[in-house]
């Protein structure tokens, strides 16, 4: 059958599946769930995948919370992604809720065709996008290592088909001091917390000199015990973000100066902790081309990037920089909606952003169908991500 008939059917296959995947969507976004805990949220998709006939892999590549399921036979190979967890304290305020759903939908459509085109379509369940960079971990397990094309979508304020997503490295900070009484002996104490607020200070001034591009910001996540003790320990977590890999190096350098300064100065001991680098996604032109065609189709305009925006980070930079892969925003809002806010998490549990969903599963499986019906595609694609 052509691509085109396929696509027919492949939308049919997800409108045929939409009030499971709604189902889905909202038990998942009902039960937020943190980096690596997402228990809940995994078990439901790979148990509905099962259900369906699907022979599911869970743990895949030693994460339990990871899951991979496959179809077809040959080359090329599809990778379907969709992630599921949540934010601290606001939820499903990113709309992971609807991106493992949408790449559920997408695969089981494309494996109601596999027969009917060479090659396999993969679908990826990611643990820890928000915090751990699960991706990460997968890639170095195998996962994306026959991967021709690596397709996911991420919910929205804007259908954009390029976002700016920023390489990103969090870094740990804590100072180690002495307690003693804070009001009878103060003087045989090494306050931490001074140490750790001088070199916050320090971070503060370092933002005004930081390339308008690049972004600096953090918690502190320890400040002490009681207001009565000199705090002997102090800690914090960091955000370094650069679009410019070698500017995030220098970044990174002078971020920790910052606390390396405090902690001498304050007489503390600092300990630190770098976590892998978040790259910046590396958008492949013919296959967002052959995504921005079929979200066509489907009523969605998928415009470029506004030169000043920038939509944080995620462990599928780490995935393009392997194998050719898009990451598209489609809306689920009718206008201006922040992100990782009490706002953004309402959102997506509504019928629109449901709607989107299955939109967007439509659109990953009709691009799928393209990469496998058309050598040329993977044959450009692979040639854009070499850089020709």
């Amino acid at each position: 059958m052509d691509a085109a008939g396929l696509k027919v059917r492949v939308a049919e296959r997800v409108d045929a599946r939409a009030d499971a995947l709604d189902r889905l969507a909202l038990e998942i976004h009902a039960r937020p769930e943190l980096a690596y805990e997402e228990r809940f949220a995994a078990d439901a998709l790979a148990s509905y995948l099962s259900r369906e006939g699907a022979d599911v892999r869970r743990s895949a590549g030693g994460l339990e919370t990871a899951f991979v399921a496959e179809a077809g036979s040959g080359r090329p190979v599809v990778a379907i992604l969709g992630e599921y967890d949540a934010l601290p304290g606001v939820g499903h305020a990113c709309g992971h809720n609807l991106m493992g759903t949408a790449a559920a939908g997408a695969f089981l459509a494309l494996r109601d065709v596999a027969g009917d085109v060479k090659g396999r379509v993969r679908v990826v369940g990611c643990p820890a996008e928000e915090r751990g960079n699960g991706k990460v971990a997968l890639i170095k397990a195998g996962v994306f290592a026959d991967v021709d094309a690596a397709l996911m979508y991420h919910p929205g304020d804007r259908d954009e088909l390029d976002p700016l997503m920023l390489a990103m490295v969090t870094l740990d900070v804590e100072l180690r001091g002495k307690a003693a009484h804070a009001a009878a002996e103060p003087h045989e104490g090494i306050n931490a917390l001074d140490g750790l607020i001088l070199g916050w200070n320090a971070l503060s001034a370092l933002r005004l000199v930081v390339r308008s591009d690049s972004r600096l910001h953090g918690i502190i996540t320890d400040g002490g015990k009681a207001a009565n003790i000199i705090p002997d320990r102090a800690a914090a977590r960091l955000m370094v973000r650069s679009p410019d890999n070698a500017y995030l190096g220098e970044l990174r350098q002078r971020v920790l100066a910052c606390f390396e300064g405090a902690a001498l100065a304050t007489g503390c001991e600092l300990r630190y902790e770098w976590s892998d680098v978040c790259e910046v996604v590396r958008t492949n032109r013919p296959l967002a081309e052959a995504f921005s065609a079929n979200a066509g189709s489907l009523g969605r305009s998928l415009q470029p990037r506004r030169p000043a925006d920038t939509h944080g980070s995620t462990d599928m930079g780490n995935v393009s920089t392997v194998v050719p892969g898009i990451h598209p925003f489609l809306a689920i809002t009718p206008g201006p909606v922040p992100g990782h806010s009490i706002e953004f998490a309402a959102a997506a549990a509504t019928p629109r952003a449901l709607e989107t969903m299955r939109v967007a599963a439509k659109a990953l499986a009709m691009t799928a169908i393209d990469v496998l019906c058309d050598p040329s595609l993977a044959r450009r694609a692979r040639e854009a991500h070499a850089g020709r």
